[in-house]
């Protein structure tokens, strides 16, 4: 405890990343889901870990020849402070031993007993998180943060590169366990390999492998599939593009620096512009009319606009037939950034990404006539007694239809 305190006690996020980077230490980062944090009272499940960072911190529990091994690890949680003894690391792996007569067999590797931690306040639903293992006098360790703000968040999403997208994991180049699929590969244009396309380029690629009108499911698990492929697409790709230039090397500092930039900014980019990409897709095929990025009052660009600009622009159009959608992959602190756009329209809706989010906020957000709009794959992340307040992306659908019925800009 007191050499961890002595580390990584009294810093700020730029000073831990700096600290972090220094140990040499394997870590991973992702978004805390409703699971993680308890909204859904999954207390017990606790964080799920992939096998390769449970191999650095805690090697013995990797064994199949021993039934569901664990070991009590330490934590400290330098954002807040927080010193939390024998945090459990456990093998769930009764897939092995067919002996235990269970219903669902495992195999996955699971940090647990958070509890009167960061890490199961329901408020930190959508915070980042980064957790590292290191070694102290021959003994592993946990450190971890929380975000507390969006500038964190930032500085987070800067120091790993690009933005933190809820459902995914980022790892430390050591236990990075990504590896493209072959058959995806050999179908991407040649021309991809020496010319990175633009965004719409990789999106259409995309949906034609995932057509809609051959998706035997919903428009809410479309959406989720398109991006996960589309993330397999563009980091392909980006691995022809950057490789060759960073094996060539730089002459000086500032050019590497610069092109760096260039390649954290493409990353950056590519989620917000695929999520309305995949919305626009989505809505044009079942011959919804919006319009994006329409200006309205005090410049403000709303994300989707239905049925159009000029029918919010005109005066005399019915303020109950106009709506309006904004789009973010994480809206955990951002969602308030919303509510000055469009003032003709009541409810404001909102697409995320986002696993959850808690009753308070979800309350709030009812308050300031914020509606709420999920993939209803991750409707499980959010607290059951707020059912009322959230919709499915194809309940909204069917609610701008409904509109649109009997809509026509003289109305």
């Amino acid at each position: 405890m007191e050499q961890l305190e002595i580390k990584f006690k009294n810093l700020t996020i730029t000073q831990f990343l700096e600290r972090l980077d220094n140990t040499h230490a394997p870590w991973l980062v992702k978004r805390l889901s409703g699971n993680d944090t308890g909204i859904t009272g999954g207390h017990q499940a606790g964080l799920y870990i992939p096998r390769s960072f449970m191999k650095e911190i805690v090697p013995n529990i990797v064994t199949t020849k021993q039934y569901n091994p664990t070991k009590a690890i330490d934590c400290f949680i330098s954002s807040h402070d927080c010193y939390k003894e024998e945090i459990q690391a456990k093998y769930y792996n009764n897939k092995f031993f067919p002996e235990k007569k269970k219903l669902k067999k495992y195999d996955e590797f699971r940090l647990t007993r958070w509890k009167d931690t960061p890490l199961q306040d329901i408020d930190n639903t959508g915070a980042i998180c980064i957790l590292a293992g290191i070694n102290i006098e021959g003994n592993n360790h946990l450190i971890c943060w929380v975000s507390r703000n969006t500038e964190e968040e930032d500085d987070i999403e800067q120091w790993i590169g690009q933005e933190i997208e809820p459902g995914r994991m980022y790892y430390s180049k050591q236990m990075s366990p990504f590896a493209p699929s072959k058959t995806l590969e050999e179908q991407i244009p040649e021309q991809w390999k020496h010319t990175f396309p633009t965004s719409r380029e990789i999106f259409d690629f995309v949906s034609r492998l995932l057509p809609e009108q051959t998706w035997p499911k919903t428009s809410d698990e479309l959406l989720l599939k398109r991006r996960w492929l589309e993330f397999e697409v563009f980091s392909i790709i980006e691995r022809y593009d950057v490789l060759p230039n960073i094996q060539n090397g730089y002459q000086n500092v500032d050019d590497f620096i610069k092109y760096a930039n260039t390649v954290v900014n493409r990353r950056k980019s590519r989620s917000g512009t695929s999520l309305e990409l995949n919305l626009a897709s989505i809505f044009t095929y079942h011959q919804i009319q919006f319009d994006t990025q329409v200006v309205t009052e005090q410049n403000k660009k709303p994300d989707f606009i239905f049925p159009s600009a000029e029918a919010y622009r005109n005066l005399c159009f019915p303020e109950y037939k106009l709506s309006m959608l904004a789009s973010k992959t994480c809206c955990k602190d951002r969602w308030r950034q919303i509510l000055n756009e469009a003032d003709r329209i009541h409810p404001k809706h909102l697409f995320t990404l986002q696993e959850g989010i808690s009753s308070k906020q979800l309350s709030e957000m009812k308050a300031n006539g914020v509606v709420l709009v999920i993939p209803e794959p991750n409707r499980h992340f959010f607290p059951t007694d707020n059912n009322s307040l959230i919709i499915n992306l194809t309940g909204f659908m069917d609610l701008i239809l409904q509109k649109q019925s009997s809509t026509c800009l003289g109305v």
